[in-house]
């Protein structure tokens, strides 16, 4: 028995909860006056054209700094 087999997430997109092979990890810069200040991780369904497409904009920002 693998002991991973039953890890879920949740999509950062359409908020379902999948399997771990399911979901993917976009990685965005957060930059503010061209300086990174980190990095936004991104989760999203891999075998979902919509979230895929969604996660290439998606941000937790509400407004830009």
């Amino acid at each position: 028995m693998n002991m991973f087999e039953d890890i879920t997430w949740q999509c950062h997109i359409c908020k379902q909860t999948r399997p771990d092979d399911k979901i993917s990890v976009r990685q965005h810069p957060l930059v503010s006056d061209g300086v990174v200040l980190g990095e936004q991780n991104i989760r999203y369904c891999n075998d979902n054209s919509e979230c895929i497409e969604a996660s290439k904009t998606f941000t937790f920002l509400d407004y830009e700094i």
